[in-house]
């Protein structure tokens, strides 16, 4: 009996690798396997695979939306982490849940959730890995509170850590965020150098969903310093990449972008249409702050085709979403550097 119960846990466990190699080309497949081998880990109490299946459906629901059904499977987790000694995956499923909370704009969250996860990684080697993403997504609260220098230097850690990590999916993750931190603080030139590295190794790597992110990040760069041919080349890159392989956050983005582009051509009617299709992604998974700032996008170009019921409408749904940002915010949305100080040395 403990001999066929071992061979079925090594048998999820081949499965559980099966559906990480295949969760950013065909994440879709990759949920409905991640939810079979969940109910089964369920079945029989097998906490390795449980908490694997967690943390790989948090990551594809990063990239197709249902981030509520991804925080209570993290929060399971976290129950058989304590109650089947298995205390070393919880830096790895609080980070997790803090990037849940992040992508739903619930900042005060996902603040908590990687303070703790930092906190428990220490320096430990071991989880140089996890301590890396806690410090990119710490960088990401300080970046939300307006404290652009407080996030570079968040990120810029983060990436000299990972600098000589093996790991090319980390890697380039470190390198789009600390690149936009660059953007923030105005080291433009530095931030290009970093997103086209980044985006020939996502192509070179065959991780499509952080490709299609460099190529929103390095057009954004080029609209906003004038250079439109080539800002529409990297949007069209971007949205052909998210039409294979799907990742709603990169698409309702360069979606918005693709319709910046298209009013500054005197579109004002075709970017409309543009933003809206970027605005329905946004509001089906519950991205709340992107889906503000499309709704304010949107409004603008409403107004500016006479479509004032429309936009009055959109201005309307500006403020109800704005208010629901406050009421979850607190007052200080930057970490708390006194437990995290040693971090940044």
């Amino acid at each position: 009996m403990i001999e066929l119960q071992l061979t079925e846990q090594v048998m999820r466990q081949q499965r559980v690798l099966a559906v990480a190699q295949s969760m950013f080309l065909e994440p879709v497949g990759a949920r409905s396997q991640c939810l079979v081998l969940l109910d089964e880990a369920r079945a029989v109490f097998d906490a390795p695979c449980l908490i694997d299946c967690a943390v790989l459906l948090s990551q594809i629901e990063d990239q197709l939306g249902d981030l509520n059904q991804a925080i209570r499977c993290l929060t399971e987790a976290l129950v058989y982490a304590e109650e089947f000694k298995q205390t070393q995956r919880m830096p790895e499923i609080l980070e997790q849940i803090g990037r849940c909370y992040y992508s739903q704009a619930c900042y005060p969250q996902a603040l908590e959730h990687w303070q703790q996860c930092a906190v428990l990684c220490g320096k430990q080697a071991a989880f140089l890995k996890t301590r890396s993403l806690a410090l990119i997504g710490l960088g990401q609260i300080c970046d939300a509170g307006g404290d652009y220098v407080l996030a570079e230097q968040m990120q810029r850690l983060a990436h000299g850590l990972l600098a000589d990590h093996a790991d090319v999916f980390l890697l380039v993750k470190a390198q789009i965020n600390w690149a936009v931190s660059l953007k923030k603080i105005g080291e433009i030139a530095a931030a290009t150098a970093l997103l086209r590295d980044a985006l020939h190794q996502c192509l070179q790597q065959n991780l499509p969903h952080y490709a299609a992110t460099s190529s929103y990040r390095l057009a954004e760069i080029k609209l906003e310093t004038g250079d439109l041919i080539t800002a529409e080349g990297l949007i069209a890159d971007g949205l052909a990449i998210v039409a294979s392989t799907p990742y709603h956050w990169a698409e309702a983005n360069l979606l918005a972008l693709s319709a910046q582009l298209i009013a500054k051509k005197g579109q004002p009617l075709s970017a409309l249409a543009m933003i809206q299709r970027g605005l329905l992604i946004a509001k089906t998974d519950g991205l709340r702050h992107l889906e503000m700032r499309l709704s304010e996008q949107a409004e603008r170009y409403a107004r500016s085709t006479g479509q004032f019921e429309l936009a009055d409408d959109l201005a309307r749904r500006v403020n109800f979403i704005l208010l629901h940002l406050n009421a979850a915010m607190v007052p200080n949305i930057s970490p708390n550097l006194s437990g995290l100080s040693e971090l940044l040395i």
